[in-house]
Protein backbone atom coordinates (compact mmCIF):
# COMPACT_ATOMS: atom_id res chain seq x y z
CA UNK A 1 0.00 0.00 0.00
CA UNK A 2 2.78 2.43 0.97
CA UNK A 3 4.73 1.89 -2.22
CA UNK A 4 1.65 2.33 -4.40
CA UNK A 5 0.64 5.52 -2.58
CA UNK A 6 4.17 6.93 -2.79
CA UNK A 7 4.37 6.10 -6.51
CA UNK A 8 0.97 7.73 -7.14
CA UNK A 9 1.98 10.90 -5.25
CA UNK A 10 5.44 10.99 -6.85
CA UNK A 11 4.00 10.79 -10.36
CA UNK A 12 1.38 13.46 -9.60
CA UNK A 13 4.00 15.73 -8.03
CA UNK A 14 6.34 15.28 -10.99
CA UNK A 15 3.58 16.24 -13.44
CA UNK A 16 2.59 19.31 -11.41
CA UNK A 17 6.24 20.34 -11.02
CA UNK A 18 6.76 20.11 -14.75
CA UNK A 19 3.67 22.22 -15.43
CA UNK A 20 4.75 24.77 -12.79
CA UNK A 21 8.23 25.27 -14.19
CA UNK A 22 6.88 25.31 -17.75
CA UNK A 23 4.48 28.17 -16.90
CA UNK A 24 7.21 30.08 -15.09
CA UNK A 25 9.47 29.68 -18.10
CA UNK A 26 6.75 31.09 -20.36
CA UNK A 27 6.18 34.09 -18.07
CA UNK A 28 9.93 34.75 -17.75
CA UNK A 29 10.34 34.53 -21.53
CA UNK A 30 7.56 37.07 -22.02
CA UNK A 31 9.11 39.48 -19.48
CA UNK A 32 12.58 39.06 -21.01
CA UNK A 33 11.25 39.69 -24.49
CA UNK A 34 9.46 42.86 -23.36
CA UNK A 35 12.63 44.20 -21.69
CA UNK A 36 14.66 43.46 -24.80
CA UNK A 37 12.22 45.44 -26.93
CA UNK A 38 12.24 48.36 -24.44
CA UNK A 39 16.02 48.51 -24.37
CA UNK A 40 16.18 48.35 -28.16
CA UNK A 41 13.61 51.16 -28.53
CA UNK A 42 15.29 53.39 -25.94
CA UNK A 43 18.72 52.89 -27.45
CA UNK A 44 17.38 53.72 -30.91
CA UNK A 45 15.66 56.89 -29.58
CA UNK A 46 18.88 58.13 -27.97
CA UNK A 47 20.86 57.43 -31.11
CA UNK A 48 18.39 59.38 -33.28
CA UNK A 49 17.79 62.44 -31.08
CA UNK A 50 20.01 62.30 -28.06
CA UNK A 51 18.83 62.88 -24.55
CA UNK A 52 15.78 64.97 -25.49
CA UNK A 53 14.42 62.33 -27.84
CA UNK A 54 15.03 59.70 -25.18
CA UNK A 55 13.28 61.80 -22.51
CA UNK A 56 10.22 62.32 -24.69
CA UNK A 57 10.04 58.57 -25.43
CA UNK A 58 10.20 57.76 -21.73
CA UNK A 59 7.61 60.43 -20.93
CA UNK A 60 5.28 59.07 -23.59
CA UNK A 61 5.49 55.49 -22.30
CA UNK A 62 5.58 56.08 -18.59
CA UNK A 63 2.29 56.78 -16.83
CA UNK A 64 2.77 58.55 -13.51
CA UNK A 65 -0.46 57.03 -12.22
CA UNK A 66 0.15 53.41 -13.35
CA UNK A 67 3.37 51.73 -12.43
CA UNK A 68 1.83 48.31 -11.86
CA UNK A 69 3.08 46.85 -15.13
CA UNK A 70 5.81 48.96 -16.73
CA UNK A 71 8.32 51.04 -14.80
CA UNK A 72 10.63 53.73 -16.12
CA UNK A 73 13.09 56.14 -14.59
CA UNK A 74 15.40 58.42 -16.60
CA UNK A 75 17.89 60.60 -14.76
CA UNK A 76 19.35 63.21 -17.09
CA UNK A 77 22.74 64.94 -16.99
CA UNK A 78 21.13 67.78 -15.01
CA UNK A 79 19.70 65.33 -12.47
CA UNK A 80 16.10 65.76 -13.68
CA UNK A 81 13.85 62.66 -13.22
CA UNK A 82 11.51 61.45 -15.95
CA UNK A 83 9.25 58.40 -15.61
CA UNK A 84 6.85 56.81 -13.13
CA UNK A 85 9.45 56.05 -10.46
CA UNK A 86 10.61 58.64 -7.96
CA UNK A 87 13.82 57.06 -6.79
CA UNK A 88 16.51 54.93 -8.30
CA UNK A 89 16.28 51.43 -6.70
CA UNK A 90 18.92 50.65 -4.11
CA UNK A 91 19.67 47.26 -5.67
CA UNK A 92 19.54 48.20 -9.33
CA UNK A 93 21.74 45.99 -11.53
CA UNK A 94 24.90 47.04 -13.31
CA UNK A 95 24.47 48.61 -16.78
CA UNK A 96 23.35 46.08 -19.38
CA UNK A 97 22.33 43.51 -16.75
CA UNK A 98 18.93 42.31 -15.61
CA UNK A 99 17.86 41.72 -12.02
CA UNK A 100 14.79 41.63 -9.73
CA UNK A 101 14.57 44.67 -7.47
CA UNK A 102 12.09 46.47 -5.20
CA UNK A 103 10.77 49.62 -6.91
CA UNK A 104 8.11 52.29 -6.38
CA UNK A 105 6.35 53.69 -3.32
CA UNK A 106 4.37 50.44 -2.98
CA UNK A 107 7.62 48.48 -2.72
CA UNK A 108 6.76 45.98 -5.38
CA UNK A 109 9.08 43.62 -7.18
CA UNK A 110 10.06 44.25 -10.79
CA UNK A 111 12.51 42.81 -13.23
CA UNK A 112 14.65 45.73 -14.34
CA UNK A 113 17.51 46.54 -16.66
CA UNK A 114 19.70 49.68 -16.65
CA UNK A 115 21.37 51.66 -19.43
CA UNK A 116 24.07 54.33 -19.09
CA UNK A 117 24.64 56.84 -21.91
CA UNK A 118 27.59 58.97 -22.97
CA UNK A 119 26.12 62.22 -21.55
CA UNK A 120 25.99 60.68 -18.03
CA UNK A 121 22.26 60.08 -18.23
CA UNK A 122 21.02 56.76 -17.04
CA UNK A 123 17.83 54.84 -17.67
CA UNK A 124 16.01 52.08 -15.81
CA UNK A 125 13.28 50.10 -17.53
CA UNK A 126 11.40 47.19 -16.03
CA UNK A 127 8.36 44.99 -15.87
CA UNK A 128 6.47 44.39 -12.67
CA UNK A 129 6.48 40.80 -11.39
CA UNK A 130 2.96 41.03 -10.01
CA UNK A 131 1.52 38.41 -12.39
CA UNK A 132 4.46 36.10 -11.83
CA UNK A 133 4.19 36.35 -8.05
CA UNK A 134 0.42 35.87 -8.20
CA UNK A 135 0.89 32.76 -10.32
CA UNK A 136 3.44 31.40 -7.84
CA UNK A 137 1.08 32.01 -4.94
CA UNK A 138 -1.85 30.37 -6.71
CA UNK A 139 0.37 27.48 -7.86
CA UNK A 140 1.64 26.94 -4.31
CA UNK A 141 -1.90 26.77 -2.94
CA UNK A 142 -3.00 24.52 -5.78
CA UNK A 143 0.03 22.30 -5.36
CA UNK A 144 -0.76 21.73 -1.71
CA UNK A 145 -4.38 20.94 -2.56
CA UNK A 146 -3.45 18.61 -5.38
CA UNK A 147 -0.81 16.84 -3.29
CA UNK A 148 -3.37 16.37 -0.53
CA UNK A 149 -5.81 14.94 -3.08
CA UNK A 150 -3.03 12.75 -4.49
CA UNK A 151 -2.27 11.50 -1.00
CA UNK A 152 -5.90 10.64 -0.42
CA UNK A 153 -6.37 9.02 -3.83
CA UNK A 154 -3.03 7.25 -3.56
CA UNK A 155 -3.95 5.84 -0.18
CA UNK A 156 -7.32 4.66 -1.46
CA UNK A 157 -5.77 3.21 -4.61
CA UNK A 158 -3.04 1.52 -2.59
CA UNK A 159 -5.58 0.06 -0.18
CA UNK A 160 -7.69 -1.27 -3.07
CA UNK A 161 -4.65 -2.76 -4.82
CA UNK A 162 -3.45 -4.33 -1.58
CA UNK A 163 -6.91 -5.76 -0.93
CA UNK A 164 -7.11 -7.15 -4.47
CA UNK A 165 -3.62 -8.63 -4.21
CA UNK A 166 -4.39 -10.23 -0.84
CA UNK A 167 -7.64 -11.61 -2.24
CA UNK A 168 -6.04 -13.17 -5.34
CA UNK A 169 -2.86 -14.32 -3.60
CA UNK A 170 -4.95 -15.66 -0.73
CA UNK A 171 -6.75 -17.94 -3.19
CA UNK A 172 -3.44 -19.11 -4.63
CA UNK A 173 -1.99 -19.73 -1.15
CA UNK A 174 -5.11 -21.65 -0.12
CA UNK A 175 -4.76 -23.92 -3.17
CA UNK A 176 -1.03 -24.31 -2.48
CA UNK A 177 -1.82 -25.44 1.10
CA UNK A 178 -4.24 -28.05 -0.25
CA UNK A 179 -1.60 -29.27 -2.69
CA UNK A 180 0.93 -29.52 0.13
CA UNK A 181 -1.62 -31.63 2.02
CA UNK A 182 -1.61 -34.05 -0.92
CA UNK A 183 -4.67 -33.00 -2.91
CA UNK A 184 -3.51 -32.58 -6.51
CA UNK A 185 -7.04 -32.31 -7.92
CA UNK A 186 -7.63 -28.71 -6.77
CA UNK A 187 -7.26 -25.83 -9.22
CA UNK A 188 -7.14 -22.04 -8.95
CA UNK A 189 -10.19 -20.19 -10.24
CA UNK A 190 -8.99 -17.81 -12.97
CA UNK A 191 -11.03 -14.67 -13.56
CA UNK A 192 -11.97 -13.29 -16.91
CA UNK A 193 -9.91 -10.10 -16.62
CA UNK A 194 -6.79 -11.58 -18.15
CA UNK A 195 -4.44 -9.79 -15.72
CA UNK A 196 -1.17 -11.13 -14.36
CA UNK A 197 -2.93 -12.97 -11.54
CA UNK A 198 -5.07 -14.82 -14.09
CA UNK A 199 -1.95 -15.64 -16.10
CA UNK A 200 -0.23 -16.91 -12.94
CA UNK A 201 -3.30 -19.00 -12.06
CA UNK A 202 -3.36 -20.55 -15.54
CA UNK A 203 0.35 -21.42 -15.35
CA UNK A 204 -0.03 -22.96 -11.89
CA UNK A 205 -3.06 -24.95 -13.04
CA UNK A 206 -1.12 -26.21 -16.06
CA UNK A 207 1.76 -27.15 -13.77
CA UNK A 208 -0.62 -29.00 -11.42
CA UNK A 209 -2.13 -30.84 -14.40
CA UNK A 210 1.31 -32.01 -15.45
CA UNK A 211 2.29 -32.98 -11.90
CA UNK A 212 -0.95 -34.91 -11.48
CA UNK A 213 -0.35 -36.78 -14.73
CA UNK A 214 3.23 -37.59 -13.73
CA UNK A 215 2.18 -38.77 -10.29
CA UNK A 216 -0.57 -40.91 -11.84
CA UNK A 217 1.96 -42.34 -14.28
CA UNK A 218 4.42 -43.13 -11.49
CA UNK A 219 1.66 -44.69 -9.42
CA UNK A 220 0.49 -46.75 -12.39
CA UNK A 221 4.02 -47.84 -13.26
CA UNK A 222 4.69 -48.82 -9.66
CA UNK A 223 1.48 -50.84 -9.49
CA UNK A 224 2.19 -52.49 -12.84
CA UNK A 225 5.76 -53.33 -11.85
CA UNK A 226 4.53 -54.82 -8.58
CA UNK A 227 1.85 -56.81 -10.43
CA UNK A 228 3.73 -57.95 -13.53
CA UNK A 229 7.09 -58.72 -11.91
CA UNK A 230 5.64 -60.46 -8.88
CA UNK A 231 4.89 -63.60 -10.89
CA UNK A 232 8.38 -64.14 -12.39
CA UNK A 233 10.02 -63.28 -9.06
CA UNK A 234 7.81 -65.73 -7.19
CA UNK A 235 8.41 -68.36 -9.87
CA UNK A 236 12.16 -67.81 -9.59
CA UNK A 237 12.04 -68.07 -5.82
CA UNK A 238 9.85 -71.18 -6.00
CA UNK A 239 12.23 -72.97 -8.33
CA UNK A 240 15.18 -72.18 -6.11
CA UNK A 241 13.30 -73.37 -3.02
CA UNK A 242 12.29 -76.60 -4.77
CA UNK A 243 15.89 -77.13 -5.74
CA UNK A 244 16.86 -77.03 -2.05
CA UNK A 245 14.21 -79.53 -0.87
CA UNK A 246 16.11 -82.63 -1.98
CA UNK A 247 19.61 -83.53 -3.00
CA UNK A 248 20.18 -83.29 -6.71
CA UNK A 249 22.91 -84.15 -9.14
CA UNK A 250 25.29 -81.44 -10.37
CA UNK A 251 23.65 -81.58 -13.77
CA UNK A 252 20.22 -80.93 -12.25
CA UNK A 253 21.54 -78.03 -10.16
CA UNK A 254 23.18 -76.59 -13.28
CA UNK A 255 19.90 -76.79 -15.23
CA UNK A 256 17.99 -75.12 -12.37
CA UNK A 257 20.57 -72.35 -12.11
CA UNK A 258 20.47 -71.76 -15.86
CA UNK A 259 16.69 -71.39 -15.78
CA UNK A 260 17.02 -69.02 -12.80
CA UNK A 261 19.62 -66.95 -14.65
CA UNK A 262 17.36 -66.81 -17.72
CA UNK A 263 14.41 -65.58 -15.65
CA UNK A 264 16.58 -63.03 -13.83
CA UNK A 265 17.82 -61.80 -17.22
CA UNK A 266 14.21 -61.33 -18.29
CA UNK A 267 13.52 -59.27 -15.17
CA UNK A 268 16.68 -57.19 -15.71
CA UNK A 269 15.73 -56.62 -19.35
CA UNK A 270 12.34 -55.39 -18.21
CA UNK A 271 13.86 -52.85 -15.85
CA UNK A 272 16.34 -51.77 -18.54
CA UNK A 273 13.44 -51.27 -20.93
CA UNK A 274 11.64 -49.13 -18.36
CA UNK A 275 14.79 -47.07 -17.80
CA UNK A 276 15.45 -46.60 -21.52
CA UNK A 277 11.86 -45.47 -22.18
CA UNK A 278 12.10 -43.01 -19.30
CA UNK A 279 15.40 -41.62 -20.58
CA UNK A 280 14.04 -41.23 -24.11
CA UNK A 281 10.89 -39.46 -22.91
CA UNK A 282 12.93 -37.20 -20.61
CA UNK A 283 15.30 -36.25 -23.46
CA UNK A 284 18.27 -37.62 -21.51
CA UNK A 285 19.71 -39.43 -24.52
CA UNK A 286 22.23 -37.25 -26.34
CA UNK A 287 22.66 -39.37 -29.45
CA UNK A 288 23.63 -37.79 -32.78
CA UNK A 289 21.20 -37.67 -35.68
CA UNK A 290 22.75 -39.40 -38.69
CA UNK A 291 21.24 -40.68 -41.95
CA UNK A 292 19.62 -44.09 -41.41
CA UNK A 293 18.55 -46.33 -44.30
CA UNK A 294 15.24 -47.93 -43.33
CA UNK A 295 15.62 -50.43 -46.14
CA UNK A 296 18.72 -51.87 -44.48
CA UNK A 297 16.92 -52.01 -41.12
CA UNK A 298 14.04 -53.94 -42.69
CA UNK A 299 16.35 -56.45 -44.44
CA UNK A 300 18.41 -57.10 -41.28
CA UNK A 301 15.34 -57.61 -39.09
CA UNK A 302 13.66 -59.91 -41.61
CA UNK A 303 16.78 -62.12 -41.66
CA UNK A 304 17.16 -62.00 -37.88
CA UNK A 305 13.57 -62.99 -37.08
CA UNK A 306 13.18 -65.58 -39.82
CA UNK A 307 14.04 -68.49 -37.52
CA UNK A 308 11.68 -67.26 -34.78
CA UNK A 309 8.90 -66.87 -37.33
CA UNK A 310 9.47 -70.42 -38.63
CA UNK A 311 9.19 -71.80 -35.10
CA UNK A 312 5.91 -69.91 -34.67
CA UNK A 313 4.55 -71.12 -38.01
CA UNK A 314 4.53 -67.58 -39.43
CA UNK A 315 5.95 -66.28 -42.71
CA UNK A 316 7.93 -63.02 -42.86
CA UNK A 317 7.93 -60.91 -46.01
CA UNK A 318 10.17 -57.85 -46.49
CA UNK A 319 8.92 -55.27 -48.97
CA UNK A 320 11.29 -52.57 -50.20
CA UNK A 321 11.30 -49.94 -52.90
CA UNK A 322 12.74 -51.12 -56.20
CA UNK A 323 15.72 -48.79 -56.30
CA UNK A 324 17.66 -46.67 -53.84
CA UNK A 325 17.25 -46.49 -50.08
CA UNK A 326 14.72 -44.95 -47.73
CA UNK A 327 16.59 -42.50 -45.53
CA UNK A 328 15.63 -40.77 -42.31
CA UNK A 329 17.63 -38.79 -39.75
CA UNK A 330 18.14 -40.33 -36.33
CA UNK A 331 19.82 -43.13 -34.40
CA UNK A 332 19.99 -46.47 -36.24
CA UNK A 333 20.15 -48.59 -33.06
CA UNK A 334 17.01 -47.03 -31.52
CA UNK A 335 15.07 -47.31 -34.79
CA UNK A 336 16.15 -50.93 -35.17
CA UNK A 337 15.11 -51.73 -31.58
CA UNK A 338 11.71 -50.10 -32.05
CA UNK A 339 11.11 -51.98 -35.33
CA UNK A 340 12.29 -55.22 -33.69
CA UNK A 341 9.71 -54.79 -30.93
CA UNK A 342 6.98 -54.26 -33.52
CA UNK A 343 8.12 -57.30 -35.51
CA UNK A 344 8.38 -59.46 -32.39
CA UNK A 345 4.81 -58.53 -31.37
CA UNK A 346 3.50 -59.18 -34.88
CA UNK A 347 5.02 -62.69 -34.99
CA UNK A 348 3.98 -63.46 -31.43
CA UNK A 349 0.31 -62.56 -31.97
CA UNK A 350 -0.09 -63.95 -35.49
CA UNK A 351 -1.85 -67.31 -35.84
CA UNK A 352 -0.08 -70.36 -37.29
CA UNK A 353 0.08 -70.01 -41.02
CA UNK A 354 -0.10 -66.24 -40.72
CA UNK A 355 1.97 -63.69 -42.61
CA UNK A 356 3.89 -60.69 -41.28
CA UNK A 357 4.96 -57.97 -43.70
CA UNK A 358 7.67 -55.46 -42.79
CA UNK A 359 8.25 -52.69 -45.30
CA UNK A 360 10.02 -49.37 -45.81
CA UNK A 361 8.87 -46.77 -48.29
CA UNK A 362 9.07 -43.09 -49.08
CA UNK A 363 5.83 -41.19 -48.55
CA UNK A 364 4.83 -37.58 -49.20
CA UNK A 365 6.62 -35.49 -46.60
CA UNK A 366 8.89 -38.24 -45.26
CA UNK A 367 9.41 -41.99 -44.93
CA UNK A 368 7.52 -44.85 -43.33
CA UNK A 369 8.50 -48.18 -41.73
CA UNK A 370 5.48 -50.49 -41.40
CA UNK A 371 4.87 -53.86 -39.73
CA UNK A 372 1.57 -55.55 -40.61
CA UNK A 373 0.14 -58.88 -39.38
CA UNK A 374 -3.13 -60.79 -39.62
CA UNK A 375 -3.53 -61.49 -35.92
CA UNK A 376 -6.35 -60.38 -33.56
CA UNK A 377 -5.48 -56.65 -33.85
CA UNK A 378 -6.22 -53.94 -31.28
CA UNK A 379 -9.67 -52.34 -30.85
CA UNK A 380 -9.82 -48.65 -31.76
CA UNK A 381 -10.87 -47.58 -28.27
CA UNK A 382 -7.73 -49.14 -26.77
CA UNK A 383 -5.09 -47.98 -29.23
CA UNK A 384 -4.16 -44.91 -27.19
CA UNK A 385 -3.96 -46.73 -23.85
CA UNK A 386 -1.92 -49.61 -25.31
CA UNK A 387 1.00 -47.19 -25.88
CA UNK A 388 1.47 -46.74 -22.13
CA UNK A 389 3.96 -48.86 -20.24
CA UNK A 390 2.82 -52.25 -18.87
CA UNK A 391 -0.56 -52.03 -20.61
CA UNK A 392 -1.61 -55.34 -22.15
CA UNK A 393 -4.89 -56.56 -23.59
CA UNK A 394 -6.76 -59.38 -21.91
CA UNK A 395 -6.22 -61.51 -25.01
CA UNK A 396 -2.46 -61.17 -24.54
CA UNK A 397 -2.40 -62.58 -21.00
CA UNK A 398 -1.19 -65.97 -22.26
CA UNK A 399 1.71 -64.44 -24.20
CA UNK A 400 5.08 -63.78 -22.64
CA UNK A 401 5.89 -60.10 -22.18
CA UNK A 402 5.46 -57.03 -20.01
CA UNK A 403 3.69 -54.55 -22.27
CA UNK A 404 6.77 -52.45 -23.07
CA UNK A 405 7.16 -53.04 -26.82
CA UNK A 406 4.71 -50.48 -28.17
CA UNK A 407 5.58 -48.01 -25.40
CA UNK A 408 9.26 -48.19 -26.39
CA UNK A 409 8.40 -47.73 -30.07
CA UNK A 410 6.26 -44.70 -29.22
CA UNK A 411 9.11 -43.18 -27.18
CA UNK A 412 11.57 -43.72 -30.05
CA UNK A 413 9.12 -42.13 -32.49
CA UNK A 414 8.72 -39.10 -30.23
CA UNK A 415 12.50 -38.71 -29.89
CA UNK A 416 12.84 -38.73 -33.70
CA UNK A 417 9.94 -36.34 -34.25
CA UNK A 418 8.07 -39.20 -35.92
CA UNK A 419 4.52 -40.48 -35.45
CA UNK A 420 3.49 -43.98 -34.38
CA UNK A 421 0.24 -44.98 -36.08
CA UNK A 422 -1.94 -48.01 -35.28
CA UNK A 423 -4.45 -49.06 -37.95
CA UNK A 424 -6.55 -52.04 -39.04
CA UNK A 425 -4.95 -54.52 -41.45
CA UNK A 426 -8.26 -56.32 -42.11
CA UNK A 427 -7.61 -58.65 -40.43
CA UNK A 428 -4.86 -57.86 -37.97
CA UNK A 429 -2.88 -54.77 -37.03
CA UNK A 430 -0.73 -52.42 -39.09
CA UNK A 431 1.80 -50.34 -37.11
CA UNK A 432 3.63 -47.55 -38.92
CA UNK A 433 6.51 -45.33 -37.90
CA UNK A 434 6.12 -42.16 -40.00
CA UNK A 435 9.33 -40.12 -40.07
CA UNK A 436 9.65 -36.50 -41.28
CA UNK A 437 11.47 -35.78 -44.51
CA UNK A 438 15.26 -35.74 -44.57
CA UNK A 439 18.02 -35.33 -47.17
CA UNK A 440 19.77 -38.22 -48.86
CA UNK A 441 23.33 -38.57 -47.49
CA UNK A 442 24.74 -38.30 -50.98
Amino acid sequence: MGVASFAFIAVGGAVLGFLYWSMLSVIDAQIGGALNREVSDMTAAYQRGGYERLRRTVADRASPHDDTVRVYLLIGPDGRHTGNLKDWPAHAPEPGRTADAEVGHATKMARVRTLHFADSSRLLVGRALTERLNFQAIAAESLLSVLAADLLLGSVAGALLAFYARLRLGQINAIADQVLDGDLSVRIAAGGGGDEYDHLAQNINAMLDRIQRLVATIRGVSENIAHDLRTPLNRLRGRLEVALLAPRSPEEYEAILKRAIAESDTIVDTFNGILKIARIKAGALSLPHVPVNLAEVVEELADLYEAFADESGVTIEARLQAAGGVYVSGDAHLISQAAANLLDNAIKYSPKGGRVVISAASIPGGACLTVADNGPGIPKDKRTAILDRFVRLDSAASKQGFGLGLSFAAAVAEWHGAHLELADNLPGLRVSLRFPATHHPG
